[in-house]
């Protein structure tokens, strides 16, 4: 069962709770910023939950300093699970070396790009699958032709997977 969050006067950040099997699953949607209602969202959180973050679009500095003392709270307190972060996320989490405090991160959202179809895309990429390609970029295929899919960032995109394995 969905439950929107309530309104939160002019906040920039959006999320919605819903809950299977005992598990709490929080999908955030906008910005963390200046404006987002980072308190009344994490006020929210009870038990183990998985936050999907693939449709934060944009994150400032304003935004980054209410969100690391909160979500360092909160994962030393619950079980929290962050799956699907977003490009904006992922460019954060590699020079904030506490972004996601003791939560654990299961997935990214990765630039990838098809010459056949001469289509960005954007893809899940794992924990595990990075760990596995080791110094490589994990092989992704076209979701349309099949074809192998270039990746379409910077070598270092993934370090924040690399450097929390390391812990």
């Amino acid at each position: 069962m969905k439950v929107p969050a309530p309104p939160a006067g002019n906040s920039s950040l959006k999320y919605t709770f819903s809950t299977a099997q005992g598990t709490t699953q929080v999908a955030l949607a906008g910005a963390i910023d200046e404006n987002a209602d980072l308190s009344g969202f994490f006020d929210r959180l009870q038990g183990d939950t998985i936050l999907n973050l693939r449709d934060v679009d944009r994150v400032n500095s304003m935004g980054v300093h209410g969100w690391v003392p909160l979500i360092n709270k909160a994962s030393r307190r619950h079980r929290l699970v962050i799956e699907e972060l977003s490009y904006a996320l992922v460019q954060s989490a590699n020079s904030i070396a506490n972004m996601f405090g003791a939560a654990a991160l299961r997935s990214c959202m990765a630039p990838y790009y098809c010459a056949r179809c001469n289509q960005n895309v954007n893809m899940t990429v794992t924990a595990e699958e990075v760990a596995a390609a080791s110094d490589a970029v994990p092989a992704k295929h076209c979701g349309t032709c099949h074809t192998a899919l270039e990746f379409d960032e910077l070598d270092g995109y993934f370090t924040f997977f690399k450097k929390r394995a390391r812990k």
